[in-house]
């Protein structure tokens, strides 16, 4: 006699073949990396090959790029700053305060104590060199954000209506995955819109004091067989997130210190760091920075004072 076989139900089989899709589901899920490991891998490769073919004596690009009415300026990087702790100190508004200060054209920075979905409050004091007390200076409201954060990716955002200057859409970004144990990559991107009274007033600037300030970009070679660098408003935003990305360098090497031993070591740093470049970032000599930069310190300080009064 011909031995049988028991018919499985259709709805037992439907039951069956969904368990055996899920299990195959999570096997292959555990052997793959996610979406958002691929992402950062492929942000940490991409990175890596602009970084390699810097024209400096260190793991550094800037590039810029600029149309009829805005320019943006990028700085890809490589820091020697672990990553958990790159993150977990990027993701304060403080730090970025200590970051942006360090800046010579930046007179002070406050922020909010708390925040909201869009951010939180951050007011930047912006001026000319001989402008010592924020007071003086140009105030821009800005929002700080952290974007995302993941256990290897970060993007924090600093934005604006207005920026300096007349300029609008103000927009400082950085982005930073791990590169090994000891590394992180990071592109720190600065934007500007520019309205007519900022289109007029750098007119005006390129045509005189700032004819020949050039930023990082290589153009070609010159008559005289000199590299030739970019100019315009490409040069002015090369300079400014170059200051912008030396600011952040200067505040991660100056971290371990005693915190009454930071803010000089900080400023002596970034100093040290930009005359790196003295075609480009060279200004004002080292004494003049750090005595206008400690009273820049002490009228912050009494802002700082003065803003909390008005808020109690």
């Amino acid at each position: 006699m011909e031995r049988g076989y028991r018919r499985i139900p259709p709805d037992r089989a439907d039951r069956l073949a969904w368990a055996v899709w899920l299990v195959l589901w999570a096997w292959l899920a555990w052997l793959l990396p996610g979406p958002a490991v691929a992402q950062d891998d492929w942000l940490r490769d991409s990175w890596r090959e602009v970084i390699a073919g810097s024209p400096f004596d260190e793991p550094l690009q800037v590039e810029s790029e600029a149309r009829s009415y805005s320019v943006s300026g990028r700085v890809h990087a490589r820091v020697h700053y672990p990553f958990e702790r790159l993150a977990e100190e990027l993701a304060s508004p403080a730090a970025w305060c200590e970051i942006l200060f360090l800046h010579l054209n930046v007179k002070g920075c406050l922020h909010g104590p708390g925040g909201s979905a869009e951010g939180i409050a951050l007011a930047l004091f912006v001026g000319r060199q001989d402008q010592a007390n924020p007071a003086d200076a140009e105030r821009l409201d800005l929002r700080w954000r952290v974007v995302a954060r993941q256990p290897r990716y970060l993007d924090v955002a600093l934005e604006g209506d207005e920026g300096p200057y007349g300029t609008r859409a103000f927009r400082l970004q950085l982005r930073a995955v791990p590169d090994d144990d000891d590394h992180s990559l990071v592109q720190l991107r600065y934007s500007l819109v520019f309205g007519m009274r900022a289109r007029l007033a750098l007119r005006g600037y390129f045509t005189f004091g700032g004819r020949d300030r050039v930023g990082f970009t290589l153009e070609g070679t010159g008559a005289d067989g000199q590299p030739t660098h970019v100019g315009g408003t490409r040069g002015m935003i090369e300079r400014n997130v170059m200051r912008f990305y030396l600011a952040l360098e200067a505040h991660l090497d100056t971290r371990m210190l005693p915190e009454a031993e930071r803010l000089d070591a900080s400023l002596q740093r970034w100093f040290t760091l930009t005359m790196r470049y003295p075609r480009q970032l060279f200004e004002i000599d080292r004494a003049t920075y750090l005595d206008q930069k400690r009273r820049e310190y002490e009228h912050q300080q009494a802002l700082a004072g003065e803003e909390a009064q008005r808020i109690r």
